[in-house]
């Protein structure tokens, strides 16, 4: 008997011809920075010389436990690294499976491949957006002026203020829930993302189950 679910109730019968793509890949390692953004672009980039080049291209932040004794991340069975790209170079991004990257606290070996369709659903959630500004009042007054220019109605909640370092400097923003969102404009917001500094984690949503979690994000 299959259980009953609310949200892939609401999209199932949903149609559309994807643009983007997420790619996640297996790794094998130990650990990695948590400001990873930057050194694994340039990692990424080495292989991929096409990566950040387009509009809504993006690697996601790798999500791993802290490992409590400097501020890098664990780096296990469960953690994996996952880019957003274009339909049309699936078949490149393949070419980072197997390779060794430097990750800024040890080398990484990049595992299998597997396709993620991007998914229809309500709620989104990004780790950090960034519109230039530490200032929460005027980061919500930005991301609402990015998305009313999408053509987006939906309700926002920012989190966590965080910072990535970059070469040029400390990169503010926060953590981003957007709620009440329509199907397409839901992919509309997955496959554009919001700000800046899609290359280092910045900007790119992921369905989220529900608001409840992200006041403590």
């Amino acid at each position: 008997m299959r259980l009953y679910n609310a949200e892939w109730e609401a999209i199932k019968d949903f149609e559309y011809t994807p643009r983007f793509k997420d790619v996640q890949f297996d790794l094998i390692g130990r650990e990695i920075p948590a400001d990873h953004g930057y050194v694994l672009f340039q990692a990424l980039k080495a292989v991929l010389p096409w990566l950040g080049e387009t509009a809504g291209e993006g690697i996601h932040p790798i999500h791993g436990a802290p490992t409590g004794r400097n501020d890098n991340l664990v780096i296990n069975r469960r953690v994996k690294l996952v880019v957003r790209v274009p339909v049309a170079h699936l078949d490149d991004v393949r070419n980072l499976v197997g390779k060794r990257i430097e990750s800024g606290a040890g080398e990484l070996v990049i595992g299998e491949a597997k396709e993620k369709q991007l998914m229809p659903f309500a709620y989104l959630y990004a780790p950090l957006v960034d519109f230039g500004t530490a200032d929460e009042i005027e980061f919500i007054e930005a991301a609402r002026a990015e998305l009313e220019k999408m053509a987006v109605q939906c309700g926002l909640i920012p989190g966590k203020k965080r910072k990535i370092v970059l070469p040029e400097g400390e990169v503010w923003g926060y953590s981003l829930m957007l709620h009440d969102v329509g199907q397409e404009q839901s992919l509309r917001v997955q496959e554009q993302g919001l700000g800046r500094h899609r290359a280092y984690g910045c900007g790119l949503f992921v369905p989220h189950k529900s608001i409840k979690e992200v006041a403590i994000d």
